[in-house]
Parts: structure tokens; sequence; C-alpha cells
């Protein structure tokens, strides 16, 4: 029977909640056959592996057990693709977990759907705050197909690692040499399949459990300021691949992808200006020569970012980093 859906669970140090997710991914019995699910141990110390072993032996047709050296999520991004066999493929981290029901009628589903792209609502899990926070997506169509090259303006919000289910051979086109050992490269996963996507299938089922406020989870700001050299080797080679590829995309494409990486790139100047002054003065310079050498340079410096900073500088910092910006 053919898969329908690979998914890719990287795990490292996360024996304590893996249990729940991979309980999550219990199903009907006639439609676990649909699935792969491909535990990627990614040089982990703890007993995750024997969890996921557990979980294997029992579910053989499923559950796939892949023991690597440690390489960092890219590698295991990088191995899952390679080895998937599934028509689509989904990635869940091992500290998160999907909604059981959702998850069955998400693979069934899966059953008659053929766009290269399928995107579902996600849950923040605040769980030592015990709330929960939906993300929807009110301004799409659930249960319509869209045309990426034409409509992707409709679909702001899609494109977000939790909500994305890619078809295997659209994110094998992608070609993404994944850079190892550093945080932060689901989004190359999330971001760059979409130059080659034709269509796009909406299902309003919050389907993904995205766990929050977990110690060194890699959102946490201070993470993001301690990694940030890792955050700016993907943001360039996001923005590589677009120099690479624009030329073949639609208007209407190109400017949707083009207002995600300007996003990116405002979001590392934020990272910079809260570093102590020194570093950020180095690397603030350094990150802004880049920036300005971008064919793009007009649309990534408009008043947005002066704005930004005005807010959150200390007025001395301000008035160096507004200097660097006119120069």
């Amino acid at each position: 029977m053919e898969k329908r859906l690979t998914l890719i669970v990287p795990i490292y140090n996360t024996e304590e909640y893996l249990p729940k997710c991979l309980d999550s991914l219990i199903i009907r019995e006639d439609l676990m056959p649909l699935l792969e699910v491909l535990l990627i141990i990614d040089g982990s110390p703890d007993n995750a592996r024997e969890i996921a072993q557990e979980y294997e032996k029992k579910y053989p047709q499923t559950f796939r057990v892949i023991n690597k050296e440690n390489g960092g999520y890219g590698s295991v991004l990088k191995r899952g693709i390679a080895e998937g066999k599934g028509k689509y493929c989904k990635v869940l981290d091992s500290d998160d977990w999907y909604d059981n029901h959702s998850f069955e009628k998400f693979v069934e589903q899966l059953k008659t759907i053929d766009t290269d792209v399928v995107v579902t609502d996600f849950v923040r899990e605040y769980v030592f705050e015990n709330r929960s926070e939906l993300y929807s997506l009110p301004k799409v169509k659930p249960n319509k197909v869209y045309d990426l090259d034409k409509e992707i303006s409709e679909l702001e919000g899609a494109f977000v690692m939790h909500r994305l289910a890619y078809k295997t051979d659209v994110v094998r086109q992608a070609e993404i040499d994944f850079p190892e050992k550093i945080f932060y490269t689901d989004t190359l996963f999330a971001s760059l399949p979409l130059f080659f996507a034709k269509d796009l299938y909406y299902i309003d089922s919050p389907l993904y459990r995205y766990l929050i406020g977990r110690d060194g989870q890699t959102v946490a700001p201070a993470t993001i300021r301690k990694n940030r050299k890792g955050v700016e080797t993907v943001i360039r080679y996001y923005y590589q691949r677009y120099t690479q590829h624009k030329s073949q995309m639609t208007e209407e494409k190109r400017k949707f992808i083009l207002s995600s990486i300007k996003t990116f790139f405002q979001m590392y100047y934020k990272i910079l200006v809260h570093l102590d002054f020194s570093s950020a003065k180095k690397e603030l310079a350094e990150w802004h020569s880049f920036v300005k050498k971008t064919p793009e340079y007009r649309v990534f410096s408009d008043n947005q970012i002066s704005e930004v900073l005005y807010n959150i500088l200390p007025y001395f910092i301000f008035r160096y980093t507004s200097f660097i910006w006119r120069k």
C-alpha cells in the first residue's frame, strides 16, 4: 500500500515528551499502513532511542528508527527527506504532538487530495500557563484549491512549518542544502519548496500542538540571540536561493516571497540591537553592509526599520544605528 504521508520526527534530548508525541500518531488500524513515521535519533544522549524502538517494534509497518551521529536539525531533515516514501512530507518536533482526532481525519483526507501543499491550523500550547491559542486562517477558504502562481497573496500566514505538508517530490525538487549544527533550519523546509509548488489546499482543523515554554527552546529570545549566527546563515541562504529562482516565478509569487524575506531581514536587525553596545555596533554595521549590496535594498530599508529601532533602542544606540542606516 502506498504511503500517503511521511512524518519526520527529529529527536534530541526529548525523552520526557516523546511518548506523548508518538501516542498522538496512533490512529485507526486501517489508516496506519498509509503512514510512515521516521524517528530520527540525532545522537541523543538520553533514553529516547529505547522509547522510539518500542513503537517501532509494536508498529513495524509505520514507525522506523534511524540512529545517526549528531548533526543538528538540518541534518535530520536532510536524512528524512532522502529516505521518506510518502507522497507527502511533514515535520513533527518530538516535544510537540498532534490532536489525534484531527490527525486521523488528516490522513484520511490525504487519500484524495493531490495539491502540492496542504496546510492546517495549529495550536500554541502554553502548558505551564494552562492556556492554548489557536492559529487559524480566517481569510483562507477551506477545501478550496488555490493556484499559488495567481492567488498566493490570499494566503498570508499559511507557510509556517507547523501548518505545512508538502509533496515529497516538491521538497526534493527544492534541493535544500540544510546547514548542519545550527538552529532554525525549519525555516528552509517551510519556505524553499514554495518556489516550486503550484497549488495549495487548506483544511481548517487544529492538527499541530506546539509546546511553548520548555527550557532551552530554540524560540526563546535569549537562545535566539546566543545562536544568532545560525539565524543569519539561514536568512542568507534563503535569500541566495530566492535570487537564483526569482526569474522563474510569477510577479505575484515573487512579491509574496520577497515580503517573507523582508520580514526575516528586519527580524535580524531586531536581534542585533538587543546585544551589548559593542557587539551591536560591529554586527549591525556588518549586516547592514550586506543588506545594502542587495538589489532589493530599497524594499528592505523602508521606514519601518527606523521606527522599530527608535522604539526598542536606547537613544544613544538609536542615533548610531540610524546613522549607519542612512549611509
